[in-house]
């Protein structure tokens, strides 16, 4: 009777840690996959504004003080 009880614990225990690593690395996954969207996202944005930068610029009449070439 000890055995099985010796047994059951470990088994017990066993399942316990896995499901622990199990649902780890979900919330590991489940963080990169937010900071992906997020990065992308503000990519995103950043090309647009630049985008807009170039146009404006573009439009834009030049400056008669501005003696570059």
């Amino acid at each position: 009777m000890p055995w099985n009880l010796i047994i059951s614990f470990v088994v017990g225990f066993l399942n316990r840690w896995l499901a622990t690593k199990r649902a780890e690395q979900a919330l590991r996954d489940l963080g990169a996959s937010t900071q992906r969207a997020d990065s992308l996202r503000e990519a995103d944005r950043q090309e647009h504004a630049a985008r807009q930068a170039g146009a404006a610029a573009a439009d834009a009449a030049d400056d008669p003080r501005d003696l570059r070439d």
